[in-house]
């Protein structure tokens, strides 16, 4: 198979059950990206090859009918669906429900809310095969070793994320801190190099914490496969933890669980924490409109408190 889904870190990364289980029945497949992801794709278990997109569409409209048998199509884009097409091999879509996920932003009803994206891709997977697809209960990523070793078991707060409405505030995160830190934990703060500035504020405050964002995303979900504990926005590295069966807190502002994208599989060491908002949810990539105010400004600190503390472990008492 050529299996079609060129971004976003989580999105890619929601696909490893899918992956993993095509390889099971050994299905070959081969993955394009965005050359953007192309580093994160190395990650996911079941893949034959890389293909990239800017580079490889060329070759892909010329050979692809003598190198697969079929297209499976977890983008759902336009762009996706017009390339898959023009492949002239079978395929099969992801659907994106437009229209009702449009009806959720606007009316906050949960009524709407969406089926979990795994789900999704799993249908798309299944109606290529014509035959059911069992998902594994457990993900192998490719991963380096983790580029930081603490003394004591660490919790991972990932304090970034693609847009302010998945991020909590510097005093937020301070707050939150403080439950792991009682417990003896030491802290390992994950984001991209834009979150440096945030993270030297907080490595300032708490002297326990190691600034790890000037890593590589691969390296990232190293850390997070070596985590005791992952506190997370709406993040790729929210589902990493997810997908690795970490205990997790969850926290949400301008997106939504009910978007379709909570913590999968679901875990009984999972908490979610979600701003008690008008405002939530407020857009499906969490940006805030310069007239909306930040949901995640709203997040209940006193729940997220105590849903960290449920995850973790007390390790100060003998």
């Amino acid at each position: 198979l050529l299996v079609i889904r060129f971004s976003a870190i989580g999105d890619l990364l929601l696909t490893a059950p899918i992956l993993t289980a095509l390889s099971s029945e050994a299905i070959e497949c081969d993955l394009l990206v965005k050359s953007k992801c192309a580093e994160v794709a190395t990650a996911l278990p079941g893949v034959r090859e890389i293909k990239n997109w800017e580079y490889d569409k060329e070759e892909l409209l010329k050979n692809a009918k003598e190198r697969y048998d079929a297209v499976l199509d977890l983008q759902g884009t336009r762009q996706s669906r017009t390339f898959a097409t023009s492949l002239g091999l079978p395929t099969a879509t992801f659907h994106k429900p437009y229209l009702r996920r449009a009806l959720l932003l606007w009316t906050k009803h949960p009524r709407f809310a969406l089926e979990p994206v795994v789900n999704r891709y799993q249908r798309a997977a299944e109606t290529l095969l014509q035959r059911p697809l069992h998902f594994p209960t457990t993900i192998d990523f490719n991963l380096p070793a983790s580029p930081i070793s603490t003394q004591a078991p660490c919790v991972v707060a990932v304090i970034g994320g693609s847009q302010k409405g998945k991020r909590l505030s510097t005093d937020q995160w301070a707050k939150a801190l403080r439950a792991p830190l009682a417990k003896g934990y030491e802290i390992i703060l994950l984001g991209g190099p834009s979150d440096a500035p945030q993270a030297a504020e907080l490595t300032a405050q708490i002297p326990q914490a190691t600034d790890a964002t000037s890593t590589t995303v691969l390296e990232g979900l190293a850390i997070v496969s070596s985590a005791a504990a992952v506190i997370s926005g709406d993040t790729g590295f929210m589902h990493a933890a997810a997908l690795m069966h970490k205990p997790l807190v969850s926290m949400w502002g301008a997106t939504h669980p009910a978007l379709g994208f909570a913590p999968w599989p679901v875990g009984e060491q999972q908490k979610t924490v979600v701003a008690k908002s008008w405002w939530t949810p407020l857009h499906k990539h969490g940006k805030v409109p310069f007239w909306a105010p930040n949901p995640m400004r709203k997040l209940d600190m006193g729940e997220l408190t105590r849903a960290i503390e449920q995850i973790l472990p007390d390790r100060t008492t003998p």
